[in-house]
């Protein structure tokens, strides 16, 4: 394969062509052209990009997926870096304030409403000592 061909290849599959289509006008056999295309990120139909949409973190473009949630963020570690540096804008669950039975700290928990003990340490102290 030239890489003219490859070029074609790329541009044809940003227009949502299909294999087959492809491998027709550059005679071409149909699983070069796929094998092509997986090796370089262009393989399947859901790989077309409809919009041009910018990672929230780094900047970077986003290839998205039709039919298929918006993807804010190029990769897991922008993901976890701009929630890490915009903690206020996290949607948590209702939270709600307890008081532990073993050190009487005050804390706050999200998810669970049963949750007893501040810490696993009050909790094994709590083993320990006879307290619950």
């Amino acid at each position: 394969m030239t890489n003219s061909q490859k070029e074609q290849i790329r541009q044809l599959r940003m227009e949502g062509e299909t294999y087959e289509k492809i491998a027709v006008c550059l005679d071409l056999s149909v699983n070069t052209v796929k094998a092509f295309c997986q090796r370089n990120q262009l393989g399947g139909r859901r790989s077309v990009v409809s919009e041009k949409h910018i990672c929230k973190q780094c900047g970077k473009v986003i290839q998205q997926i039709p039919h298929r949630k918006e993807k804010k963020f190029c990769s897991d570690k922008c993901r976890l870096t701009w929630w890490n540096a915009h903690p206020e804008k996290q949607q948590r669950r209702s939270e709600e304030c307890f008081i532990c039975p073993v050190c009487g700290k005050t804390f706050v928990s999200y998810s669970c409403k049963n949750r007893k003990y501040c810490s696993r340490t009050c909790y094994g102290k709590s083993k320990m000592g006879g307290i619950s």
